[in-house]
């Protein structure tokens, strides 16, 4: 594809024609917002395009490896002078592709294009969904209907464009922020957060580094998918083109929502205490509509939803004054990597609370909006953790949890509503608000950063954002060898991190989602010193433990969150702290460092290891702890099958396949 672009593209009044044929209907779509606003970045963003496609195929591909959607005994691997991989088809044909490196967990990196051969001829595959197009016709994808399909379809050609959008707004950004920093002699970007850190009140280095996770999921082929949005709507409230929405209020008649809340303090009287002269505001537009100000609740909401969803699906309650928009005040904001929640612009030490808003968009594979759920179970968990934290000592300061302090959702009272669309109008009005995860940052020496940047390049030096960490843990221990500073740096990420996770799971029956979306790395001189976790959604919980330790808590009736499945809570350490967290991390620190991965891995079992053996100590429960850790070191281990749920349409519950555990443990030795 590099080449049709790089060759066929010339900025001419007729070339029209052409690029609809060279492009699909979402890369032209894009491309023509590109043209007739923001013209400067045309070329830009069809030089993008290659990047674009190839990020999304490596994903997609990969995934349909892992995951055996391309049946095993199809799958060979060449080793020689280079590896390659090769997919059998039918009638003498083959795809083949050179792979850089393989890693554990069946991860793999392409090298150059997959091509289809076959004894006369060959062909480049230049987009994923010529490679979706080509399992279909060879029968790989017989249980996926056409609807779902067409679906799936979609998505991949809406996340091609998007990811090509995002490297056209980075792009921008960097050019102007690298320009900066050589002004200021700055060479890393752990250098600039600290100088701007200093030099500006309202600088958050957590919003910095959240808005440079430019690529999304590293894994998920839907990773750029946001569907429902149109492009110049992409542009404006995504974090890769530095985004700052500005948050909507609306009020809400008290008979007509919930509210909950981990003490007295409402959704409404928290943003009255943190946004002056907003109280004056709601009271005067009330006393206008005529009503009572007492009576009425607030709800913050994203500007697109305002904008597309709040006038249309509340219609009703608008004109009977139920629902009152606040249109004088806004909140401005600063948008996250998760698209829905945002970070309120504010003075070091204010603590204003980040903002969980509901979209009613898909991006990556769910649509966005908040669960009645969701709400009702943030602070319900919160007031469990927070006494958990307590009872642990805290974990040393070493591992917050960050509560869910409150939440408001719309309660329709309309009783002849199906459950459908009580649900879908309970959703799309509904808020809650987190902490700040910048409260738990100590100093100006201290860096957080979103887990997820961790994988992102660095705007200012170019290397993997770990990398500069690794490389200032280095300085500070005085190591000249990489691969030591590697190793430390991950032996130090593990021994903050890992206590917490495996403490709550074993002795409380809680598993928290501590994927590299939901984990805030705090950094000081390269070493992690604290990890804080945010967003509920994907907990799991085991009751009998929460309870054996003297905890008794009420869930939203029909909760995800509640398992008697220990298979599913374990399932959510495995998979989102051990393969979406560390092994994502040991992955890229071994392709930019060319480290042997088993290295990096025993450093995260000795850890493990350790942190059984004090459990172990405490009879009251050896046993589970015994069953957890052969359960987190057995020799297959559940694979979430991302790729296999999307063709499937499943939204909610999860479904894996077996794949080598890296961590499996023979002897002291470690196995990939």
């Amino acid at each position: 594809m590099g080449g049709i672009v790089r060759d066929t593209y010339k900025k001419d009044e007729d070339v029209t024609k052409m690029i609809q044929e060279v492009f699909d209907n979402e890369e032209y779509k894009t491309l023509a917002y590109i043209r007739y606003e923001k013209p400067k970045l045309e070329e830009a963003y069809v030089m993008n395009l290659y990047a674009g496609r190839r990020g999304i195929f490596q994903r997609l591909f990969q995934s349909l490896i892992r995951e055996k959607i391309i049946n095993e005994e199809r799958v060979s691997w060449l080793e020689g002078v280079e590896i390659s991989i090769c997919v059998q088809l039918s009638n003498g044909k083959w795809l083949q592709s050179v792979v850089k490196k393989r890693h554990s967990l069946g991860r793999f990196d392409l090298a150059g294009d997959i091509v289809i051969y076959s004894n006369e001829s060959s062909k480049i595959l230049t987009h994923p969904v010529e490679l979706l197009e080509l399992l279909r016709h060879e029968g790989l994808l017989k249980e996926v209907t056409e609807k779902q399909y067409h679906r799936f379809k979609i998505e991949i050609q809406n996340g091609v464009a998007n990811l090509a959008l995002a490297l056209t707004g980075a792009g921008l950004r960097k050019h102007e922020l690298t320009r900066l920093a050589h002004i200021e002699g700055i060479q890393t970007s752990l250098e600039w957060v600290v100088k701007q850190r200093k030099e500006r009140n309202s600088f958050s280095p957590l919003a910095f580094y959240e808005q440079w996770v430019v690529e999304g999921h590293s894994l998920h082929p839907g990773a750029k998918t946001k569907l429902g949005l149109k492009v110049e709507d992409v542009v404006q409230y995504s974090p890769e083109w530095g985004a700052t929405p500005q948050v909507a209020i609306v009020a809400v008649s008290k008979d007509y929502c919930l509210t909950t809340s981990v003490d007295t303090h409402t959704v409404t009287s928290c943003l009255f205490k943190e946004y002056e002269g907003l109280k004056s505001k709601v009271e005067k537009t009330l006393l206008d509509e005529g009503v009572r100000p007492t009576q009425f609740e607030l709800i913050p909401v994203h500007p697109w939803q305002f904008d597309h969803t709040i006038g249309t699906l509340y219609k009703e309650e608008i004109e009977q004054k139920k629902i009152i928009p606040i249109s004088d005040f806004c909140i401005p904001t600063q948008a996250l990597v998760s698209f829905r929640s945002l970070a309120p612009i504010q003075n070091w030490g204010q603590k204003k609370h980040h903002i969980k808003t509901a979209v009613n968009v898909q991006t990556t594979s769910a649509v966005r909006t908040v669960s009645p759920n969701s709400v009702e179970n943030g602070p319900s968990l919160s007031k469990i953790l927070a006494r958990i934290q307590v009872k642990e000592n805290n974990f040393g300061g070493r591992f917050v949890v960050l509560q869910e302090r409150a939440g408001t959702y719309f309660n329709p009272v309309n009783q002849q509503l199906t459950e459908d669309e009580r649900w879908t109008q309970q959703a799309n009005l509904a808020c809650i608000l987190r902490e700040n995860p910048e409260n738990y940052v100590n100093n100006e020496k201290e860096i957080p950063m979103v887990a997820a940047a961790l994988l992102a390049e660095s705007p200012i030096s170019g290397k993997i954002i770990v990398v500069e960490l690794i490389e200032e843990l280095a300085r500070q221990y005085q190591i000249s060898n990489v691969k030591e500073a590697a190793s430390l740096f991950i032996n130090k990420y593990a021994q903050t991190s890992l206590p917490g996770f495996l403490t709550l799971m074993v002795r409380y029956g809680i598993s928290l989602e501590g994927h590299m979306q939901n984990s805030v790395s705090v950094f000081r001189k390269g070493e992690l010193v604290r990890i804080i976790l945010r967003d509920f959604g994907g907990v799991r919980i085991l009751p009998e433990r929460l309870e054996k330790q003297g905890f008794q808590a009420e869930f939203y009736p029909g909760s995800s969150i509640v398992t008697d499945k220990v298979e599913h809570m374990r399932n959510i350490i495995s998979y989102s702290v051990m393969q979406n967290h560390f092994a994502e991390l040991i992955t890229c620190i071994v392709r930019e460092l060319g480290i042997d991965e088993r290295l990096l891995w025993k450093q995260v079992v000795s850890v493990c290891t350790s942190v059984f053996g004090e459990l172990k100590k405490d009879p009251y429960i050896a046993q589970v702890a015994i069953a957890d850790e052969k359960a987190l070191f057995q020799p297959m281990i559940n694979l979430k099958e991302l790729t296999t749920m999307r063709l499937r349409g499943d939204l909610t519950s999860n479904s894996f396949t077996k794949v080598p555990n890296p961590m499996m443990e023979w002897k002291g030795e470690i196995h990939s």
